[in-house]
């Protein structure tokens, strides 16, 4: 993805905050883009007193990440008190620029997106308390206050399955043949869903924000741009193959949050207990869950590389980590 901020581009955006009165009159802003999303695109509008972040597509096209669909989903989640960035405005194509965006507050804070930084080293075990904690808060929300559709569909992870499977029917090469494979292995058992709740899709170290100092303690979680409702065993999934595993292949998602090797985190078990007491959810084929959210991960990254818009998916050593994984912990659910 290569995209930046033009002198034009400012001038849009900051005469649109203006008219909605959420930059003051005057002075000159400085926008500039942070973090390290591969998808949508967020930027810091830094207006002296006050700060913005504004959340956008990258371009127009028919697959991009809808950013206003995000937008309004993280809305919702704001009335129903999850841990979330507000929602201050929206914006569709061409209003404040070419591409939809939305703003939302500036959280104070640090992401993680490197080594593990001071004094958070001091205290993994409260770092990984606090990220399961959160998670398991936000599989506690009511999801019927996101949504009216209904929560009780036992095919849904059946559904879920035969989507994606689609989407690469007709991938030719060894990729397409290995991720097919491993579909297959897949369907042979594939769980009911249970009762469905708000998903985050993503929940992993970087899309966190730590409060400065200790005891550790999460300010806000980010990128909500792949949540849904769905079995919220996907998200424990997700956490399992973006956590340390020994014994499990290394996916490209734990090197992201290569910090959770840096010091002496309690290991994926004792917080998927944690995890489980907090909640009362019983934890049944969270291996196949690993599993699946490791293929899955792999269908993206292969469909993203071949769209040719984003350098980080050019190596295909990703597909086969991912599919490493998805093995390993299908081979573990077998024992």
């Amino acid at each position: 993805m290569e995209w930046s901020w033009t002198e034009a581009d400012t001038d849009r955006l900051i005469s649109w905050l203006k008219a909605r009165g959420l930059a003051p009159q005057g002075g000159r802003p400085e926008v500039r883009i942070i973090g390290e999303g591969h998808s949508n695109i967020t930027s810091l509008v830094d207006l002296g007193d006050l700060r913005l972040i504004v959340r956008h597509q990258p371009v127009i096209r028919a697959n991009a990440p809808d950013v206003l669909r995000e937008a309004r989903h993280i809305a919702k989640l704001n009335t129903a008190g999850v841990l979330a960035p507000r929602i201050l405005a929206m914006a569709a194509a061409g209003e404040a620029l070419d591409v939809p965006l939305y703003v939302m507050e500036h959280v104070p804070g640090i992401v993680i997106s490197g080594d593990l930084p001071e004094p958070l080293r001091q205290d993994p075990r409260g770092m990984a308390h606090a990220m399961i904690d959160a998670l398991a808060d936000l599989h506690g929300i009511d999801a019927a206050r996101i949504t009216a559709r209904p929560l009780d569909e036992p095919e849904a992870n059946r559904q879920h399955f035969a989507m994606l499977r689609g989407l690469i029917a007709d991938l030719a090469g060894h990729e397409g043949e290995a991720l097919r494979a491993m579909a297959g292995r897949l369907e042979e058992s594939v769980p009911d869903a249970v009762r469905q709740c708000v998903v985050h899709s993503d929940f992993r170290l970087g899309n966190l924000m730590w409060a400065a100092g200790l005891p550790p303690r999460l300010a806000t979680v980010l990128d909500w741009e792949l949540s849904t409702i769905g079995d919220p065993r996907l998200d424990l999934g997700y956490f399992m193959i973006a956590y340390p595993a020994p014994g499990i292949a290394r996916t490209p998602l734990q090197d992201l949050g290569r910090a959770l090797y840096q010091a002496e985190f309690p290991a994926i078990s004792d917080l998927l207990s944690r995890y489980g007491e907090r909640t009362g959810r019983a934890l049944a084929d969270l291996d196949w869950f690993a599993a699946f959210v490791a293929w899955k991960t792999a269908v993206f990254y292969v469909l993203s590389r071949q769209r040719g818009e984003d350098s980080y998916y050019d190596d295909d050593a990703h597909c086969r980590a991912f599919l490493d994984a998805a093995a390993d912990y299908l081979a573990r659910r077998g024992k």
